[in-house]
């Protein structure tokens, strides 16, 4: 029996259809479904295989795959890298998993995927949270900085483990180099989350890696910003601070044991097709847009603009944030606008600005027709004041994920939510960046924030999907 029938189209039917419509892709993959690269067009079902003669095995690597993943590093330049088949996550839970005992406390970034809170939730570690660098003309999280991490460190000396994400969902760089030097002379090792940054250092256009940075465990969507297959991803152990044997075991774990060969190709000729010609093309058709980005009056665009340099941020100039802040739109309605008079989707709207990702996949024309519709919209909107934006309230810790996981739970309505449990977790999604975390408590302030975004029209998600009308709560508390 059906529970659903929202519509009686097949997902092919509609991928067809959205195809067809012609819509300028401005979000993730990083190939925008541009077939140039020719291996993406010929990934089809008469080259679907399993692990038959001839063709390696993913988990014990010794041939083909081998060859693929050593080519891998010597790109990237890490000491070994291994090919992802589910995505960036399975190499975060696989990486946590092989780089802590249970029982431990780690350092985490608090705008940590969450894949990050999973991990901490199935090895049963205590986590230490750093806030980063708070933006509030942006409303959105900077750089996590190498003080903060040091001052962390001397407060809680038996940390075992610290994760950071960088490049942030929002193009954000954080100091790999100067954190890494700050971790290792404490005898830690060093985790990236770098799921939007596996173009950075394999050429001059894009730079501000991890790997190249110094960390001792880089996990990177390829999909995300390269030209490679949903769900490809690349983990990459650069030092000995980390036991490549238990990383991968750890992936046997969390990795499936029928990798597919389409998505593993993808990988391979991802690598092989990046090479420095096709980054300075993609970087070249930025650059030509950029005097249009710079002359908007009421919307806003990171980067392009005198406020930019005085917050001596690191920026991956492929990931392009408009503000809505100073005018008449918030984010959802400019993303609105965009998608249904300019024929651009977009990859995220927040409360009051919006991502559009670029790629390899990019043009000039593609970046430049929203260039144009920007102006446009810009033309006729109204400049407003900007409105300062306060973080989002961190709210208090009462147990662990897993204790909160497993206890009883009840729903309880919005009116009587406050001073509750969570027994779940609470987010926006893109980008999956937890608001609330299961056993944390929910209090006034936190509530009314959650409001104010619905209110804008970022909707969340939670793991009952009831947020935020109704709320799963631990039963006693």
């Amino acid at each position: 029996m059906l529970k659903h029938k929202n519509n009686e189209k097949r997902i092919f039917q509609l991928l067809q259809e959205n195809r067809d419509a012609g819509r300028i892709p401005m979000h993730m993959p990083g190939h925008k479904r541009n077939c140039s690269a020719q291996y993406l067009r010929k990934l089809g079902a008469d080259l679907d295989i399993t692990e038959i003669h001839g063709f390696d095995s993913l988990h014990g690597a010794s041939g083909i795959l081998q060859d693929g993943m050593d080519r891998a590093a010597d790109k990237w330049g890490s000491r070994q890298s291994y090919f992802l088949v589910g995505g960036s996550t399975c190499g975060i839970l696989a990486g946590i998993y092989a780089a802590v005992q249970k029982g431990d406390r780690i350092l985490l970034s608090r705008n940590c995927h969450k894949s990050v809170y999973n991990a901490v939730e199935l090895t049963g570690v205590s986590p230490v949270y750093l806030t980063p660098k708070w933006d509030p003309d942006w409303g959105l999280e900077g750089p996590v900085l190498p003080e903060q991490i040091e001052k962390a460190i001397a407060e809680n000396p038996d940390v075992s483990l610290v994760a950071i994400t960088s490049p942030t969902y929002d193009g954000i760089l954080s100091d790999i180099a100067e954190i890494a030097d700050v971790v290792h002379k404490a005898g830690i090792p060093l985790l990236v989350d770098e799921a939007h940054g596996a173009h950075l250092d394999l050429s001059p256009y894009f730079v501000g890696g991890a790997v190249k940075g110094g960390a001792d465990l880089v996990v990177q969507s390829l999909h995300k910003t390269m030209p490679s297959l949903t769900q490809t991803a690349i983990a990459h152990v650069c030092s000995e601070r980390i036991d490549a044997c238990r990383f991968a075991d750890a992936l046997s774990i969390f990795e499936t044991s029928s990798p597919s060969y389409l998505l593993m190709s993808s990988i391979d000729e991802c690598i092989n097709y990046m090479e420095e010609s096709v980054f300075a093309a993609w970087s070249r058709a930025i650059a030509e847009n950029a005097h249009a980005f710079s002359s908007l009056a009421k919307l806003r665009v990171f980067g392009y603009g005198s406020t930019f340099a005085e917050r001596k941020w690191g920026r991956d100039s492929s990931k392009i944030l408009i503000s809505t802040g100073a005018c008449n739109l918030t984010g959802p309605e400019l993303a609105v606008l965009l998608r249904e008079q300019y024929n651009i989707e977009v990859e995220m709207a927040a409360a009051q600005y919006i991502l559009a990702m670029t790629g390899p996949g990019d043009t000039s024309e593609t970046i430049g027709a929203l260039a144009r519709a920007l102006g446009e919209i810009d033309r006729i909107c109204e400049k407003w004041e900007p409105d300062l934006h306060m973080p989002p309230p961190i709210p208090q810790r009462v147990c662990g994920v897993y204790a909160a996981k497993r206890g009883r739970r009840c729903d309880a309505a919005r009116s009587s939510a406050a001073g509750k449990i969570s027994g779940e977790y609470i987010y926006a999604y893109p980008p999956a960046i937890p608001l609330v975390v299961p056993g944390e408590r929910l209090d006034e302030t936190l509530l009314q924030y959650m409001e104010r975004l619905t209110a804008q029209g970022v909707t969340l998600h939670s793991d009952t999907g009831a947020a935020p009308q109704v709320f799963s709560v631990l039963s006693m508390g």
